[in-house]
């Protein structure tokens, strides 16, 4: 089973605070943000972990065709501030059977999407932007730039810029990456305009073991 509280950059269980100190601590990474089990919210449920977000909750949507909703996992710093979430879809890309994207905003230093993109880094490498980006998402409506970050062969990373948080999307296998592309349209759960069902499945294994 997965720790309570997990170390955002590694996954570690974390050590709670004490007398001594009041943040939660990681062996490998000291202070962090603690990351909480991933859950499987219906469509309420969801809005309302959005709704005490610091962070932008993404959802594409329309949802692609064959994919459904799979679970979220979010990291929150001081005074319960989210600053970091996790959402997770799962549908079905070329003829590779199911595939997995995991769409992750978080604010700088955090770490999450890196260690979810199997990168060492906390933040995105910085010579990333010095390259013409790969694709285009919109995201809250705006044209958003998204580059191709080398990683692990298992999976496809991008990364960008949107409302002022760091932007992953991460897909398993790494023939994902078609669904990242100029049509898809992120809306962010915050905004409360999303008043339809999202179509929802099992729990994502990959978001709960973050490997």
């Amino acid at each position: 089973m997965a720790p309570e509280f997990a170390c955002p950059r590694c996954g570690l269980e974390l050590q709670p605070p004490t007398l001594m100190h009041r943040e939660y601590l990681c062996s490998a990474h000291g202070p962090v943000a603690p990351l909480q089990r991933a859950v499987l919210p219906h469509a309420t449920g969801l809005r309302q972990v959005a709704s005490r977000s610091a962070v932008p909750m993404w959802i594409p949507w329309p949802l692609p065709a064959t994919w459904l909703f799979t679970g979220v996992r979010v990291a929150e710093g001081t005074a319960a501030e989210i600053t970091a979430t996790a959402v997770g879809f799962t549908g079905q890309e070329f003829d590779d059977g199911p595939t997995d994207m995991i769409i992750v905003a978080e604010k700088p230093g955090t770490g999450l999407g890196a260690h979810l993109a199997g990168l060492e880094h906390v933040d995105p490498p910085a010579m990333f932007v010095a390259e013409p980006a790969t694709t285009t998402v919109h995201a809250a409506g705006w044209a958003t730039p998204l580059w191709s970050i080398p990683s692990q062969t298992d999976r496809s990373v991008y990364v960008g810029e949107a409302s002022g948080e760091w932007l992953w999307l991460i897909t398993w296998p790494q023939s994902g990456w078609s669904v990242v592309h100029s049509d898809l349209r992120l809306r962010d759960l915050r905004d409360g305009s999303l008043h339809s069902d999202i179509p929802t499945g099992a729990l994502m294994p990959r978001l709960s073991g973050l490997r």
